[in-house]
């Protein structure tokens, strides 16, 4: 079930009753049980693979820790098995096809190798969790759990099973273990949060989605204003949507007073494109640092292998994304930017002044955005179509705010709605500030209830907007 359905919100509903209502000692076996449920909505047969993933990973666990002689080999069988499974039902196709278009080319006959396989929702995910677990105690950094049920709960806690945050063994299982009780002070942050995460993705990524979404899946009948208009909304589109998962998982887990570890911290801000991937999907960013990108020899080597460690991790991480050309294409660009801020910084790094950061953050926004490009694009002939019109198809005829509403068919009214709820994304953090630091206390707390207020309403007035007009609501980040 999606958080952004009447469906989830009723499940959330029972769930957090159920679970206030239960003895301590029972919160825990409710919640595996309300994952599992929330995990086999989407597909029941499914709900074996993360099972199965959960036994293998906390057997490793349990053997490396007690057969010292054969740890290395237990650890291997794990990272085989779950390595193996994200390759086959996320990977087969995409290299089956590249195998059978190599084999017509040289054969000339007609091969076609793909299964019909459906990618497990969340697998890249959860998987990825697990194996975090088995390496770390591998490594001695973490005890094995021997509670099956904790650990269980660990890999398939529900708020973040489908999306993340890629939480570490360290920092969620200790929380597990504790006794749940009630706290008004995590309730009502985490109904907070929740709030938040719902306007940003149902009121500003959706709404913006739909003007992106026109563009995008009819590339050729755009030009140079639409296609460049439609790239930058999909720069808040695609942030709105991840982070408002982000912020919904954080609040879910809050309520039960679990905290889950930050995901996002102002990405458009940083000032290289290095800094936006350490405010990017902050989880995913580390977990490729410590388990793959450090062991590679990370940046305390030549150049030269600097530049190979790079490649590698950002290359698997566009390929961790999706399985297409155009998402290996992604992390390749994204490789090669921090390749060449490295060169520039050894050149001559940029001074901390004012207004080279402007600049400098204008220049990152500006690179990441047109990297966004190929990866939204449904093909990579998609994606040069619209670079071609970025940079040439300007020609309008007449004014070009009327071709604009025209060619994305939005009334004044409308304008003036997605102007409203723009407005607030961008300012409500500094009216919410502005209301904790008020001289008088009650004038503050008012206006904390109004921002929240207008943002609940702007919420629902643009969920029944989209089941008007029939639009996907799915997180992107589900595919993955």
């Amino acid at each position: 079930m999606l958080f952004n359905s009447v469906e989830f919100l009723i499940f959330f509903v029972i769930v957090t009753t159920a679970f206030f209502l239960l003895p301590k000692k029972a919160r825990n076996y409710l919640l595996l049980a309300a994952s599992y449920v929330f995990y086999a909505w989407w597909n029941w047969k499914l709900t074996f693979l993360i099972i199965f993933t959960t036994l293998v990973s906390f057997g490793a666990g349990l053997l490396i820790s007690r057969y010292e002689k054969h740890r290395k080999l237990f650890l291997v069988i794990a990272v085989t098995v779950n390595v193996g499974l994200l390759l086959f039902f996320k990977y087969y196709n995409f290299f089956a096809r590249g195998v059978a278009l190599f084999a017509n080319v040289i054969s000339g006959n007609k091969f076609d190798f793909t299964l019909d396989i459906l990618l497990p929702i969340g697998i890249s995910f959860y998987s990825f969790q697990a194996l975090s677990y088995v390496i770390d105690v591998y490594k001695k950094k973490t005890e094995p759990e021997k509670n099956f049920f904790i650990y269980a709960l660990f890999v398939s806690f529900f708020p973040q099973l489908v999306a993340g945050p890629i939480e570490r063994p360290e920092d969620l299982i200790p929380q597990l273990k504790k006794e749940h009780v009630f706290n008004d002070n995590d309730v009502i942050a985490g109904l907070k949060l929740m709030a938040i995460g719902f306007f940003e993705k149902i009121a500003v990524a959706d709404i913006v989605g739909v003007a992106v979404n026109k563009v995008y899946e009819n590339v050729a009948l755009s030009n140079g204003p639409t296609a460049l208009i439609a790239t930058v909304l999909f720069s808040l589109q695609i942030l709105c949507d991840f982070k408002g998962y982000s912020d919904i998982a954080k609040g879910v887990a809050r309520v039960y007073g679990i905290k889950l570890s930050d995901n996002f911290d102002k990405p458009y801000s940083a000032r290289s494109v290095r800094e936006f991937w350490r405010r990017w999907h902050i989880t995913l960013s580390t977990w490729f640092r410590d388990y793959l990108y450090i062991p590679l020899g990370g940046s305390h080597v030549a150049f030269g292998r600097y530049c190979i460690n790079v490649a590698v991790v950002f290359a698997i991480s566009g390929l961790w994304h999706g399985a297409a050309v155009t998402f290996l294409i992604w992390g390749v660009i994204h490789a090669v930017y921090q390749i060449v801020e490295k060169l520039v910084d050894k050149v001559h790094k940029p001074a901390d002044k004012p207004v080279i950061n402007v600049f400098r953050k204008i220049l990152t926004f500006i690179l990441v955005t047109l990297a966004w490009v190929v990866f939204r694009s449904n093909s990579l002939q998609d994606a040069l179509t619209v670079f071609t019109h970025i940079f040439t198809n300007w020609s309008v005829d007449g004014n070009i705010f009327v071709f604009l509403s025209e060619y994305f068919n939005v009334s004044a009214a409308g304008l003036a709605a997605v102007a409203v709820i723009l407005a607030v994304y961008f300012f409500y953090g500094k009216l919410l500030s502005l209301c904790d630091n008020a001289k008088r206390p009650l004038l503050g707390k008012i206006g904390k209830y109004a921002v929240f207020s207008l943002m609940i309403f702007l919420t629902a007035a643009s969920f029944i907007y989209l089941k008007c007009v029939d639009v996907d609501s799915s997180f992107i980040y589900f595919q993955f």
